[in-house]
């Protein structure tokens, strides 16, 4: 049997390894269209624009090491169409490759800004590690830099680019910082150590327009001018499903697949952040994370193998930021009743409670001893006295 996995980042990795350890005699192909052996994303916002050439969470292994592992990864390989009837991939240079099982792992892409002067070298994105290496070699002290988009990433960046003696700006469409990935209480004590760190943070500031200068860009506002040497454009990735969309295979906001990672298509996946995957409630949801990258590719692994094992982990990411480290579980609905805990040592919790008093949803800051019980937690789905939640004298541990 022969699986094709086109992307050779995190998620094609994972489905490869997974796969080689079920399956001995497998014939596995890994597909990448950059230069660079499969690696991980989140040191590139952090850890690469500081400098570290190779961080250990980069998870960069050598070539030998999937020969040693029988799995063919090609690197520079860009496939440009499938045929799920003649179950063949053709690449960029026109050379077709069969396939028992296919998997699209193929990721998602930067939004980019749609607005003239957009195409300028100062406006960048930061998506893959060479995007990483340019940035870093941009920032240097006094640089003027401009980020749009208070999310994740684009406040990683700026904490990074703050650390190396930027002057940093942000500009926001939406009313606070981190709206999809964050509740509003933990949101404004983020954005709190920005601004002690001599950041400006623009909320429900719109960018309308970019005009190159010789001395940098212009960017106008709905609350005025800025002028920055470089502006990094930070307003979301949209999933990488062209390749599915032109074969027939059903896309909406990636590509759909049951929970086994299964698309409709018949010997077809998905895996990672291009997965749009149904829930138990029926909708399709598609993560953009480190954690769906990492476990995802595990079940269609085990769906390609003949084994009933779906992908159902709570969800989960994290944020390093100004030296703080963020973990976010489950979910953060704006209706929850949020239980705050903080034992004075520097050790954060919230615990957030839906309308029949269950935690459902939770953020640690600086906590990570509190990362295992708060799971037990929401997955119970028992009813918790408030009293007992907040009281910060009894371990979350002991409430499992």
């Amino acid at each position: 049997m022969r699986t094709v996995i086109v992307g050779a980042g995190q998620a094609g990795r994972r489905t490869a390894e997974a796969l080689r350890g079920l399956d001995p005699e497998r014939e596995i192909l890994l597909l990448g269209a950059e230069e660079e052996p499969p690696y991980d994303r989140p040191p590139l916002s952090k850890e690469i624009l500081l400098g570290e050439a190779r961080p250990k969470g980069l998870m960069q292994r050598e070539m030998n090491a999937y020969a040693a592992e029988r799995i063919d990864l090609r690197l520079g390989v860009r496939v440009v169409a499938i045929d799920p009837s003649g179950r063949c991939a053709t690449t960029a240079d026109g050379t077709r490759i069969e396939y028992d099982q296919l998997v699209l792992a193929t990721g998602a892409q930067a939004r980019r800004l749609k607005l003239p002067g957009a195409d300028d070298p100062r406006v960048m994105v930061l998506r893959n590690l060479d995007d990483a290496r340019v940035l870093h070699a941009m920032l240097r002290p006094g640089l003027r830099l401009a980020v749009a988009g208070a999310g994740l990433i684009g406040l990683e960046v700026a904490a990074a680019a703050a650390q190396l003696g930027c002057a940093v700006t942000v500009l926001e469409m939406g009313p606070r910082a981190m709206v999809r990935s964050m509740p509003a209480l933990i949101a404004e004590r983020v954005a709190g150590w920005h601004r002690a760190a001599g950041m400006v943070l623009h909320f429900g500031c719109a960018l309308t327009a970019i005009t190159p200068q010789n001395t940098g860009l212009l960017l106008a506002t709905g609350q005025g001018e800025i002028e920055a040497d470089l502006l990094l454009v930070a307003i979301g990735a949209v999933a990488d499903d062209a390749l599915a969309r032109q074969a027939g295979i059903a896309v909406a906001d990636g590509i759909l697949v049951d929970a086994h990672g299964r698309t409709g298509t018949p010997n077809i996946f998905a895996a990672g952040e291009v997965a749009s995957i149904r829930q138990p409630d029926g909708r399709h949801v598609r993560f953009e994370s480190w954690q769906v990258a990492q476990q995802q590719p595990l079940a269609v692994a085990n769906a390609i193998c003949g084994i009933d094992k779906p992908y159902a982990e709570l969800p989960w990411h994290w944020t390093d930021q100004h030296g703080h480290n963020v973990q976010v579980f489950g979910a953060h609905e704006p209706g929850f009743d949020w239980i705050e805990r903080d034992d004075g040592a520097g050790r954060f919790a919230a615990l957030g409670l839906d309308a029949e008093g269950r935690v459902r949803g939770a953020v640690l800051i600086d906590n990570g001893r509190d990362a295992t019980p708060v799971r037990r937690i929401i997955a119970g789905g028992q009813r918790i006295d408030r009293e007992r939640l907040s009281d910060v004298s009894v371990g979350l541990r002991l409430l499992c």
